[in-house]
Formats: structure tokens, C-alpha cells, sequence
């Protein structure tokens, strides 16, 4: 299994990630957490030598799904991947998760990677509103990798269908 989860802040993919990772038991990566380097200090962007490195490692595994917002670089996994599954949940939804998940997360009951603050909040708002922007050239540009290419609007669905096209392949 190869999958590349593509999506706007707060669409699910990670949590869709995880629960594919715990199913099929296949390691999950955040292209975020490839693109930057986390640590206590803070984020540090790594250069694009390690960053591609570390990328071509993953790719070059069996199984993996990675996950992450689309973005110019970290495409790679397009080209080799089994399906690429693209989270196209509304925009209301997401909204509502960002300050959700804003406020679990300064209260202490959800562990981030940048802090919780007012402008990571509105940070957050404005990438919502810039993945719409770009939302319709987003899946033109992957419409161009035919039937590996997967629009959903409900996570359960997206499940549904793995399940189905994995455990077919397997008789």
C-alpha cells in the first residue's frame, strides 16, 4: 500500500493517516514534519538536500502513506503511489475543527507543533481560505494522474474504499 492523503488544514488527514497505519500496520508520515524539523526550540525549514533525502527514503519503502497539504514540493509521491486520496471536506467543517482544535490544544488536551497562539489561529483561518482559492486548480492538476486519483468528501467512505481495493487485491 502507497498512499498519498492530499487535503486543507483541518480536512482529516492525519487522523485519517493514523487510522490507516493502525489498520494495515504501515508506517504514516506528515509532510510537514519532513519539510521541517521540530524541536524545542521551535521549527527549524530543513534544507532542500536533507529534506529531499529524507523524503526519497520513504518513498523508496513498500508500504507508506504519507499526508500533508498541497504544496509545490514533496509531489514525488504522485507519481508512485497507489491512489492518491484528496480530502475535500467543506469549508464550514474545517473551520470549526481549526478553532476546535486551537482551543484543545491551549487548554493542554491536544499536543501540537506550533503553539497555540492567536496568530497561529488566524494563521490557520487564512490557509483554509487559500486552500479554497486554489481548491479547483488543486484537483485539476491531479485529475492528470487518472484513476489513482481519489476525490472524498466523508473519511468513512475513504476507508470503505481501501478496504475494498486491498482486500481484493489480496485473493
Amino acid at each position: 500500500m502507497r498512499i498519498d492523503i492530499i487535503g486543507s488544514v483541518a480536512s482529516g488527514k492525519t487522523t485519517l493517516a493514523k487510522k490507516l497505519s493502525a489498520k494495515y500496520q504501515i508506517a504514516f508520515y506528515e509532510k510537514d514534519n519532513i519539510v521541517w524539523e521540530r524541536t524545542p526550540n521551535g521549527d527549524k525549514r530543513r534544507n532542500s538536500e536533507e529534506r529531499d533525502k529524507m523524503f526519497q527514503q520513504i518513498l523508496e519503502q513498500d508500504h507508506w502513506i504519507v499526508e500533508g497539504s498541497p504544496r509545490d514540493i514533496l509531489q514525488e509521491s504522485f507519481a508512485c503511489c497507489d491512489y492518491i486520496i484528496f480530502l475535500d471536506i467543506n469549508t464550514f467543517t474545517r473551520l470549526f475543527r481549526v478553532f476546535r482544535r486551537w482551543l484543545r490544544q491551549r487548554m493542554g488536551k491536544e499536543s501540537y507543533n506550533s503553539k497555540p497562539t492567536l496568530r497561529f489561529l488566524y494563521a490557520n483561518f487564512l490557509w483554509v481560505a487559500e486552500f479554497n482559492l486554489k481548491r479547483m486548480q488543486i484537483i485539476s492538476s491531479l485529475s492528470a494522474y487518472g484513476e489513482k486519483f481519489k476525490r472524498f468528501t466523508d473519511e468513512k467512505v475513504v476507508l470503505n474504499f481501501l478496504a475494498e481495493k486491498y482486500i481484493c487485491s489480496k485473493k
